[in-house]
């Protein structure tokens, strides 16, 4: 078990004092994301996406490198099922949605009534939680995370979302205070493997992504019919804690309504072969929502890297729902 903590959660070193002109750089920062905190609060949904649609547009000189990714992960997983026309949209598309879930937790809190909580899974895992039977939800970077973290947390009163702390400790601080401000979680570094464990074993529900890469792990699952790198860390913590992951999947729809849909519970074995097979479980969960919603993917995100074994094509997926082209 002590390999699979080590996959959990890796140990950051005390950080060292920070120097005068760092500190001065922090402050610095912290001051422009107060000034944009106070520019977007309360800022609706319309608003926002014709914001970021606008300044997706005046960055885009910046914006170069992410657009390159995401053409190269599209042009892996969909090879000719997208034509490069089909491919140049989602990307675009893509990278507005992640701007916009970033930014879900800050403005404007959308009315309950516009969500929709379903899926097969959804009352088992409310019925673990009231019976304090420590849960885990296992989501992807897929729609509106956010939001649906937002209705989670109304639901659940121990919820707590693992989250990667920021350089910047002051801007670290304001951002998780703003996110708060909208719902009711609690936050735990993703280096605080410890804070997980006790999150769990006293009965809380704790969200955490799963849909990561990671080069130290050697776990490789098939996703979106390409061999994958995965992290091992929510299925090792699964195991570890005896734990159910729970997969679950957010998406915003045409009419301005948003979705929660959450899956079966994946229980955990013991061992090697049973930790692949709960992420490989996970990953065949999440895909049909891909391949649903592909413009609401974060296709900017280095997925599969040369050099490592990942993308290996081993089955064809067929083409993705082009929605709203």
């Amino acid at each position: 078990m002590r390999r699979n903590l080590h996959h959990i959660s890796m140990v950051r070193r005390q950080p060292s004092p920070a120097s005068v002109p760092q500190t001065l750089r922090w402050q610095l920062e912290a001051c422009a994301v107060r000034l944009l905190l106070a520019l977007l609060r309360g800022r609706s949904h319309r608003t926002m996406v014709r914001g970021i649609r606008l300044a997706h547009q005046l960055a885009r000189p910046w914006l170069q490198q992410r657009h390159a990714t995401a053409l190269a992960n599209l042009q892996r997983v969909y090879g000719a099922e997208l034509s490069p026309a089909q491919r140049q949209t989602i990307a675009e598309r893509s990278i507005d949605s992640f701007f916009l879930s970033c930014l879900e937790s800050i403005i404007q809190p959308v009315d309950s009534t516009l969500v929709r909580a379903e899926g097969e899974g959804l009352d088992d895992l409310l019925a673990l939680h009231r019976q304090g039977q420590g849960v885990i939800v296992g989501s992807l970077h897929l729609g509106c995370w956010d939001l649906a973290l937002r209705w989670l947390s109304e639901q659940i009163d121990t919820l707590s979302v693992v989250f990667r702390p920021a350089h910047n400790p002051i801007s670290d601080r304001l951002l998780n205070r703003a996110r708060s401000a909208n719902s009711h979680c609690g936050w735990i570094s993703q280096f605080d493997a410890k804070a997980m464990f006790r999150c769990l074993r006293g009965g809380g529900s704790l969200v955490m992504m799963t849909d990561l890469y990671s080069g130290d792990s050697d776990l490789q699952v098939d996703f979106l019919g390409l061999s994958t790198r995965f992290a091992k860390g929510p299925a090792a913590l699964s195991q570890k804690s005896g734990c159910p992951l729970f997969p679950v999947a957010h998406v915003r729809e045409d009419d301005g309504r948003f979705r929660l849909i959450c899956g079966p519970a994946l229980w955990p074995g013991q061992g090697d072969e049973a930790l692949a097979a709960q992420m490989a479980a996970l990953a065949r969960w999440h895909e049909p929502w891909i391949q649903a919603y592909p413009e609401q993917y974060y296709w900017i995100n280095r997925r599969w890297r040369p050099g490592d074994g990942s993308g290996e094509r081993l089955r064809a997926i067929g083409p993705p729902v082009l929605r709203g082209h």
